[in-house]
Order: structure tokens, then sequence, then C-alpha cells
């Protein structure tokens, strides 16, 4: 899913499209790959979420995704005490998305 999403936003493969490229990108971390993870963060912050943003980057650093835990760091300073207790909890209490294969016809 993560690769997907970097064929469509590079077209490598296949034809470039950033909204196919956002959509693949995100079930990908909804799945808990780290990078992805990683990435949704970095895009919530860039669209002002930085609660949300924290929660994904902090996701990632469990993951293993090394990148993340100094950008968590920096939002953190950035967050409220209750805001960044929230986020906390949203990411203790999240759980990756399971896909169940299509049946078979």
């Amino acid at each position: 899913m993560y690769n997907i999403s970097l064929c469509y936003s590079y077209g490598e493969g296949l034809g470039q499209d950033p909204v196919r490229a956002k959509r693949w990108l995100q079930l990908a971390a909804d799945c808990g790959h780290k990078k992805a993870l990683y990435e949704c963060g970095i895009k919530l912050c860039a669209a002002g979420d930085k609660v949300k943003c924290f929660m994904y980057l902090e996701l990632a650093t469990r993951r293993g995704e090394a990148a993340a835990a100094h950008m968590r760091d920096v939002i953190l300073e950035s967050l409220s005490v209750v805001n960044a207790q929230r986020a906390m909890s949203d990411a203790d209490k999240w759980k990756p998305r399971t896909l169940h294969p299509r049946p078979r016809r």
C-alpha cells in the first residue's frame, strides 16, 4: 500500500495521481506502516493539526521509525499539556486496521 502511494506520487509505473497517492498512504498508515504513519504525521503538521500529527508521529516512533522521534519531540514542545495527553491517549488506544481478503468468486 505504501509503495503504491509512492508510485502514484511520482508517476512510477502508474499515472501520477496525488488524490490516489494520498488515499493509499492513509490506508498504509491505518494498517500501521511506520513510514506511512510518519509521512501522514508530517502532512498533518503542515495542515496545522498538531494533536493528530503528534499521535501519528508517536505511533511511527513506537513502530521504530527513527526520523519520527525528533519531529514528535519538536511538536510536543508546541502542545499544551492537555493536548499532549489527549494525543498520547489516542495513540495508546489506536489499533491498526485489519484488511480482510475479498472472497473468491
